[in-house]
């Protein structure tokens, strides 16, 4: 009886030694490349013939347009309501948010960067500044704070808190992992974009820079790089110069339409946040994807971003194009500012006026895109990518299982 009892064990102890080993495998598998593989852009395995310049959102397949239309009109409410209240525009004001759970405590890049930027008034948003600013400021929006509480991480709150503050308040936003390569009014794609003439261009409401731009990435490229998409505007750094952006606004009802979205279709055994959830809920993706559909729904037909962009889509078709609306193409290896001013919309809408900035102002010193490291001549800010939140850079139990 002992020894079948020995043996029993040992048989488990087997057992568990091959499910241990076949979990470090997939583990290692699945966790980014060296940087010998992940760097070279001639890797055929790594390029595709086609570029893919327009990404559909899972969230967009079935949007509720009532409830984002409610949404938008409540949020232009409060733009009429509080327009004339000059006391609450903080434009010049430079903004980060600690909250608990991501970051306890200023970097030293954090310091810099107010160190840097002293003509600008500093604000570190914290949680009771951003509980009253959520329960008290937009308090005619309930569904706000309804959603805000949802969120089970500081990251999601951190990324809707991001664009309601520049929404309501405009100013400059930067992650706390931000460093301060040179200051906000020195940089160089700023004072050509801008800062014109020491007067900030009154015909934009929002300056983006640009985090990826791989549309040729083949899908084994965006496993290894955990991208949810091959192209995307940054929003770890943004600038907006005048308040109530429509941009902003737009990004505002996706992201929380897209929260709904996820929690109706959630169950208690379903209803966490995985990494790809994030970036598309609460992150760079839906942020992108709102930005994109704004212009092309504001611009005219004859707009020259919408015919680079459809122009684009016909050169790699044999059929006639099939885009109607501005896609990731005119923003594609852009060496210089790519702005779009509020004048340009059509008729009857309201665009705000859009900057984007190229890859090496805001998004150096990463390994794709064409992006140079932290030191060229055009780097503004350098960001540390450090990504805390990311469950796979936490531990590997949460890589596995969210």
């Amino acid at each position: 009886m002992r020894n079948r009892s020995f043996l029993g064990s040992s048989n488990r102890h087997k057992q568990v030694l091959v499910a241990a080993i076949l979990t470090l495998i997939i583990v290692f598998k699945s966790l980014p490349s060296s940087t010998s593989r992940l760097n070279p852009r001639t890797d055929k395995s790594y390029g595709e013939d086609r570029p893919q310049y327009l990404h559909r959102s899972t969230f967009r397949a079935n949007p509720d347009y009532e409830y984002e239309t409610k949404l938008s009109n409540a949020l232009r409410a409060i733009e009429i309501e509080r327009g004339m209240r000059h006391d609450e525009n903080a434009a010049d004001t430079l903004w980060q948010i600690m909250l608990p759970g991501v970051i306890s405590q200023r970097s030293d890049d954090s310091i810099q960067f107010e160190k840097k930027n002293s003509e600008w008034r500093y604000k570190l948003v914290q949680t009771d500044w951003a509980e009253n600013f959520i329960l008290k400021t937009l308090e005619s929006i309930p569904e706000i704070a309804r959603l805000y509480k949802s969120y089970p991480h500081s990251v999601h709150r951190g990324d809707l808190l991001r664009y309601l503050i520049l929404w309501y308040y405009g100013g400059y936003y930067a992650d706390l992992d931000v460093y301060p390569a040179r200051s906000i009014r020195s940089c160089p794609s700023l004072r050509d974009s801008i800062f014109k003439d020491n007067r900030i261009n009154a015909n934009i409401t929002l300056v983006v820079g640009i985090e990826i731009d791989e549309p040729f990435a083949s899908p084994q490229k965006m496993r290894d790089w955990h991208w949810a998409r091959r192209y995307g505007f940054i929003q770890y750094t943004m600038y907006a110069p005048r308040r109530f952006s429509p941009l902003l606004r737009e990004v505002i009802v996706r992201v929380l339409s897209h929260t709904k979205q996820h929690l109706d279709d959630s169950h208690f055994w379903t209803g966490g946040y995985n990494e790809m959830d994030t970036l598309e809920i609460t992150g760079p993706g839906v942020f992108t994807d709102a930005i994109l559909d704004v212009l092309s729904d504001t611009l005219p037909t004859t707009h020259r971003l919408l015919q680079q962009s459809v122009d684009a889509d016909a050169e790699f078709l044999s059929s006639p194009a099939s885009v109607q609306g501005v896609t990731w193409a005119p923003f594609h290896g852009i060496q210089e500012p790519l702005c779009v001013e509020g004048p340009e919309a059509k008729s009857g809408k309201h665009l705000g006026g859009l900057c984007v900035l190229p890859i090496n102002a805001w998004g150096n010193g990463q390994r794709h895109s064409g992006s140079e490291n932290f030191h060229t001549q055009q780097a503004c800010i350098n960001h540390r990518f450090g990504g805390t939140w990311k469950p796979w850079k936490q531990s590997w139990q949460k890589y596995l299982f969210g």
